[in-house]
């Protein structure tokens, strides 16, 4: 994880997201001309791109147009369909075409249509993949890179039949297809997540689905990110300008080592600037081979974008899940509620030490208490007083036990505690001395103090650790049976016994 050096918004830019955040829900006018100046400007950018006619390394609007179908569903379809017809418009003038107004016009609607219902069909389909599980973000990524290509696949070949509708092709078995594929393909795994970002800032209330997948995360130094940045974009030039140098082709398979670089940022930055990296080593990529005349290498530099972006995704998920495994093995160790051991926990570590102590013939002792009178405490002040007792309780507990003291929650009121290198006299001196100190406390809220039943036992070298255990939970019967508020060891219980 990267270091939390970086600062908070202040209030004024707070206050400033919040306004802009509410004129954007009261206008939806004004969002749905945002998206279409973000469609059309990209657009824009990769027809400067353009290595040869109508072809270029990839394209970005693809990206925006998946994106927008995510967060938005049929929301989206009316912005991106104008931008698909005014794209038709402004390409046949810069080509000077001489198709006439309504021959562009079906041209556009036919584009707009096949643009839209894969990419629409296909984040429907993605949504479906995401649950309310720690499996969501790897489920989403691994739907997301399977289902892109074939949304980009299907995109690719309607848009191809759709210009042989429009009759701007007259070939209906032309291998457009191909290079339509890839260019939507990289638009899409390359600028989708960068994108969402954009478009849930567009529209305030979008995206609801795609909340709590795991990915938010500290930013770290500016500084050492945009360092990270520059070094793999000067590296990503520094390869191009080499392959186009010496005119070698297999020196433009050294663009792979730029995954280097990305990984490096990947593990030590936020989703948020990984995926800003990947963009712009995407944008500069694409820009080089126009200026470099590499569009013979093309392909080259299109499979290496492809193959970055997908290391990038799935190297996310390798802090994310090591997150999940953390808290899942915290779940497993801790008590919820309490945060004490649980008890698998407790009787795991306890056989540790049990052994220990044989193999040391050291004396060790399991004491189980619980709280005098608790149901009470539930029936008149509620559950959730109850909770917060029991918390008050082994919070107090453990910070009056040695450091190899072991404590944890059986169920309900009762606890257990195992206490290394205590022989049974000690013990009990030890737990009398710490449950007359906590009687002494009282719940401020509750105005009450908490009074409790204790049995202990030593666990000998001929003991299991679970017929201690029972001998011990005996002996906090008999505590109770002998008036509660007391420590009862198992010397006491034969006296008894006796009498």
């Amino acid at each position: 994880m990267p270091s939390t050096n970086s600062h908070p918004p202040s209030a004024s830019v707070i206050s400033s997201r919040l306004r802009i955040n509410r004129l954007l829900m009261q206008l939806p006018l004004l969002s749905d001309l945002l998206l279409l100046s973000l469609w059309l400007g990209l657009w824009r950018v990769s027809a400067l791109m353009e290595y040869a006619p109508h072809a270029s390394v990839w394209f970005p609007p693809a990206g925006v147009s998946f994106a927008a179908f995510m967060l938005l569903g049929l929301r989206a379809a009316p912005s991106i369909a104008l931008s698909c017809i005014v794209v038709t418009f402004w390409e046949a003038n810069l080509y000077q075409s001489e198709a006439t107004a309504l021959q562009l016009l079906i041209v556009g609607s036919l584009f707009a249509i096949a643009h839209i219902v894969p990419y629409y069909a296909a984040a429907s389909l993605l949504r479906l993949f995401v649950h309310s599980d720690e499996q969501k973000l790897p489920r989403l990524i691994l739907a997301f890179m399977i289902i892109g290509p074939l949304a980009s696949l299907s995109a690719a070949y309607c848009v191809q039949i759709s210009l042989h509708i429009g009759g701007v092709i007259t070939d209906d078995s032309s291998m457009l297809w191909l290079p339509l594929w890839i260019g939507d393909l990289i638009g899409i795994i390359v600028l989708t997540p960068l994108a969402i970002g954009l478009i849930s800032r567009i529209y305030p209330a979008s995206g609801v689905w795609l909340s709590e997948i795991g990915l938010r995360q500290t930013p770290g130094s500016a500084y050492a990110f945009m360092t990270k940045l520059l070094l793999a974009l000067a590296l990503s030039t520094f390869i191009m300008l080499v392959a186009a140098r010496f005119n070698i082709r297999e020196l433009a398979f050294a663009i792979f080592f730029i995954g280097i670089a990305q990984m490096w940022i990947v593990y030590t930055e936020t989703p948020l600037r990984s995926a800003l990296s990947i963009a712009l080593l995407s944008a500069l990529t694409a820009v080089l081979v126009k200026w470099l005349n590499l569009g013979d290498d093309a392909l080259i530099y299109q499979f290496s974008m492809s193959v970055l972006a997908a290391s990038t995704y799935f190297g996310l998920l390798i802090p994310v899940l090591a997150s999940n495994n953390e808290r899942l093995q915290a779940l497993a160790h801790k008590d919820p509620l309490t945060k004490v051991l649980s008890r698998q926990h407790f009787f795991h570590l306890a056989q540790q030490e049990v052994q220990r102590a044989n193999f040391y013939q050291q004396s060790v002792c399991i004491a189980v208490f619980d709280v005098d009178h608790f149901k009470a405490i539930n029936d008149n002040y509620g559950h959730s007083a109850g909770d917060g007792a029991l918390k008050f309780l082994t919070k107090e507990i453990g910070a009056r036990l040695g450091p190899a003291d072991l404590l944890g929650r059986f169920g309900g009121d009762e606890f257990m505690l195992l206490l290394p290198s205590n022989s049974l006299a000690q013990a009990q001196q030890k737990l009398a001395a710490i449950f007359q100190q906590v009687s002494q406390l009282e719940l401020t809220q509750l105005e009450l103090s908490l009074h409790c039943s204790v049995g202990v036992t030593e666990v000998t070298a001929e003991d299991t650790l679970s017929r201690a255990f029972e001998r011990a939970d005996c002996l906090l019967l008999t505590a109770k049976k002998q008036g509660r508020n007391q420590v009862v060891a198992a010397n006491q219980l034969k006296i008894t016994a006796e009498a």
